[in-house]
């Protein structure tokens, strides 16, 4: 008897096989597209139920339109509190909501934070590899 291998979606919910050529492509060329992608998942024939494809559409058009309601300074009026839930800042009592929402954008800060600095250093190490080749090639020049 033939033990059929059962693969599971890993905690992104693409199939095992699809991420491991994805990143296979990554690690080989470090880069990869967003249409690289799309074209490898759609050959491994993930594919979303149709309905929440639309809902998820629907959402996201909703979160930029509240992501453009701002105040005669230009900062956001309204932000996501928790659950899908919009709230206008300046009329918002709850003060829970409120520590929830700082939570929540400090939170993301701190992450960009330590992406930017990743990419600092990368750019650092760059600028200075750069140098110590001119450098050399203007000493092996002369």
């Amino acid at each position: 008897m033939q033990k059929v291998k059962k693969t599971m979606p890993s905690r992104t919910g693409i199939p095992p096989d699809a991420q491991a050529e994805i990143l296979q492509k990554l690690s080989a060329e470090t880069k990869i597209t967003s249409c690289e992608i799309a074209e490898i998942l759609k050959k491994h024939d993930v594919c979303g139920d149709m309905d929440a494809l639309q809902d998820a559409y629907r959402k996201r058009l909703g979160q930029r339109l509240m992501s453009t309601i701002r105040d005669e300074t230009g900062k956001r009026e309204v932000l996501a509190a928790s659950g899908g839930e919009y709230v206008i800042v300046d009329c918002c009592n709850d003060p829970q909501k409120l520590k929830a929402i700082r939570h929540r954008i400090q939170a993301q800060m701190n992450g960009l934070d330590v992406s930017a600095g990743k990419v600092r250093k990368r750019v650092r190490f760059l600028e200075r590899f750069a140098s110590w080749v001119r450098k050399e090639t203007s000493d092996g020049a002369a």
